[in-house]
């Protein structure tokens, strides 16, 4: 019995390692799929408004940006700066500036959400423009091109 035992231990060890080692990479893909979806809604938002059509949507895709923007700060957790992702050390180094760019990306979004729902081109404008210089500066401080 001892011996079952002790097997049984071995392997969820082992199982507990390799578990380990998929976490980084389960979060670095899932994080990669969320960057995706918002920078699909950016470009959504930048198709409809250059070429004016299915103004209707503006707002379906801001405010799905924004929903996400919530969660954004969510998937960099410890651990999963794998050889697959391309958020750069600085991310976990320095959290403080890393929170204060995702507070800042937040609160575009919000605000691009907000306009959208006005439909008044002078409120647009300038929130999409600050919501794409959140992004710039997030991906030129934190992310590997």
């Amino acid at each position: 019995m001892k011996r079952v035992v002790s097997g049984v231990l071995v392997l969820a060890c082992l199982g507990v390692g390799q578990f380990a080692l998929a976490d980084g990479a389960a979060e670095t893909k899932y994080r990669k799929s969320v960057m995706k979806s918002i920078g699909g809604h950016m470009s959504s938002m930048g198709t409809i408004l250059k070429n004016q059509i299915h103004m209707d949507d503006l707002v379906i895709h801001a405010r799905g940006l924004a929903g996400l923007a919530d969660i954004a700060p969510e998937v960099f957790p410890e651990g999963s700066n794998t050889k697959k992702s391309k958020a750069l050390p600085a991310v976990w180094e320095n959290p403080e500036e890393f929170s204060q760019a995702m507070d800042r990306f937040i609160d575009a979004a919000e605000g691009m959400a907000s306009a959208a729902g006005t439909e008044d081109m002078s409120e647009i404008g300038p929130a999409i423009q600050a919501l794409g210089g959140s992004c710039k500066g997030c991906h030129d401080d934190f992310k590997a091109e």
